[in-house]
C-alpha cells in the first residue's frame, strides 16, 4: 500500500500539471506523472498523462485539488504562460545506484540555471518482441504482464523518489521544481517523443567509461538519443559532481562548419547565467595553413559579433585527434566539451570513427553536444 499511486487528475497541458504539482506539494504531497501503460506497444497519447500521488495521501490531496478548482479557473491556467518561463532539464534515468549522483549533478545544474527537471524513467514493454497473437486467452495473458511491469515499474519509481529525497539536502532539493514521469518502451524512442511535447533546453543523460567485451559502447542508448533528437544532450559521467564554480572553462571543438554559428549561439543560450571561459578549437593533424587562415577569420568574427564574450579560437597541434582533446583538457583546466554531431548517413558510418561516441566512452567530463 505505501508505494501504491492512485490517479487523481488528467492532464491536458504541461502548464496544468506544474502547477496543480506545485499547489499540491506546498502542502507535502508528492506528485508523479505517468501513462497507463495497459496497452501493447510503445506509442501514448501526449493528452494523456495521469497525475498521481502515494495511496497513503490521496485523501489529502483530492481535498487539495478540490479546494484549487474553488480557489482558480484551471481552463485559465492551462494557456498560461507564467508556468513556462522555467528553463528546462529532461533527465532519463534507469532508476539505478549511479541515477542518485546524475539527479544531484542535475540539481546543482539547474538552481545555478534556474531550471525545473523532468526526471522520466521508461521500463520496459514486456510484450514488445512477442509475436501478435489474436485470441482471449492470449489478449488476457498481455494484459496481466502490462499491469504487472507497470505495477513494477511504478514501486520501483517510487522507492527512487524516497532514496532520493534521503541522500540531497533539503535546502537543495527545495531549491528546484522536479517532476517524476514514467512511460512504457524503449528508451531512445520514448526519450525522443518525450522532447518533442517537453521541449527541454537540455537532456541531461548518464554515461559510463568503459565498454563491453565485443566493443559496444555501454551509452549506446546515449548515441541513439543523439542521432534522433534535435535538443542538445549533455552527457554527463555517472562519477560526476555539480562544482558550482564561478567560472567555466569550456572547450568547443570545431571543424569549421557552418554549423559553428548556430552551436555557438546554442552553447552561450545554455550557459546564460554562468560565467564562462570559450575555447573554440580545431584540431589540426596536419599543419595545414588553411586552417590557420580560418581560425584568423574566425577570431575576427568572433571579435566582431562575440566581443561581449571571453571567446578565443586556435589550432592545436596533435597527431591523434582523442590524445589532442585529453592534452588540451588537462592545459587548460576543462570543465565542459562541447561540440556539433552531424548527421551521416548509414554508409558514412560504416567507414568512420563516430567522434562522439568515442568521446562519451573514455571522457571523464561532461559533454555538451548539439545535433546539426
Amino acid at each position: 500500500m505505501e508505494n501504491q499511486l492512485i490517479t487523481i487528475l488528467r492532464i491536458s497541458t504541461p502548464q496544468l500539471g506544474s502547477f496543480v504539482k506545485d499547489k499540491l506539494e506546498e502542502k507535502g504531497i508528492e506528485v508523479f506523472f505517468t501513462n497507463e501503460g495497459m496497452t501493447p506497444g510503445e506509442r501514448y497519447n501526449p493528452d494523456e498523462v495521469l497525475l498521481k500521488v502515494k495511496a497513503r495521501q490521496s485523501e489529502k490531496a483530492i481535498a487539495r485539488l478540490l479546494q484549487l478548482h474553488k480557489e482558480y479557473d484551471l481552463d485559465k491556467v492551462k494557456d498560461d504562460v507564467s508556468f513556462t518561463n522555467l528553463r528546462k532539464i529532461l533527465l532519463p534515468v534507469k532508476l539505478s545506484e549511479d541515477c542518485i549522483n546524475l539527479c544531484k549533478y542535475a540539481i546543482g545544474l539547474a538552481i545555478k540555471q534556474n531550471a525545473e527537471i523532468k526526471i522520466l524513467y521508461v521500463y520496459p514493454d514486456p510484450n514488445f518482441n512477442e509475436p501478435s497473437r489474436h485470441t482471449t486467452s492470449w489478449e488476457k495473458y498481455v494484459r496481466m504482464e502490462l499491469k504487472e511491469a507497470h505495477r513494477k515499474a511504478q514501486q520501483k519509481l517510487v522507492d527512487f523518489s524516497r532514496e532520493l529525497k534521503k541522500q540531497v539536502p533539503p535546502e537543495l532539493f527545495n531549491a528546484v521544481k522536479l517532476h517524476y514521469r514514467m512511460l512504457k518502451g524503449t528508451p531512445e524512442n520514448v526519450i525522443t517523443a518525450s522532447c518533442k511535447r517537453y521541449n527541454p533546453d537540455i537532456i541531461l543523460m548518464g554515461t559510463r567509461a568503459t565498454k563491453h567485451a565485443n566493443g559496444e559502447f555501454l551509452g549506446k542508448t546515449l548515441i541513439k538519443v543523439i542521432e534522433q533528437t534535435h535538443h542538445s544532450v549533455l552527457a554527463v559521467p555517472f562519477s560526476a559532481v555539480f562544482k558550482g564554480k564561478e567560472e567555466v572553462n569550456v572547450l568547443y571543438s570545431t571543424d569549421f562548419y557552418d554549423s559553428d554559428n548556430s552551436s555557438l549561439n546554442k552553447l552561450l543560450k545554455i550557459l546564460e547565467p554562468i560565467k564562462k571561459k570559450i575555447f573554440c578549437v580545431h584540431f589540426d593533424m596536419q599543419n595545414d595553413e588553411l586552417h590557420q587562415q580560418k581560425v584568423k577569420e574566425l577570431n575576427a568574427m568572433l571579435e566582431r559579433d562575440y566581443s561581449a564574450y571571453h571567446i578565443k579560437c586556435e589550432l592545436f597541434e596533435s597527431k591523434n585527434l582523442l590524445k589532442g582533446i585529453e592534452k588540451f583538457v588537462d592545459k587548460k583546466n576543462i570543465d565542459i566539451i562541447s561540440l556539433s554531431k552531424i548527421k551521416h548517413s548509414g554508409l558514412y558510418k560504416l567507414f568512420h570513427t563516430d567522434l562522439v561516441a568515442t568521446l562519451v566512452a573514455k571522457a571523464n567530463i561532461p559533454i555538451l553536444v548539439f545535433p546539426v
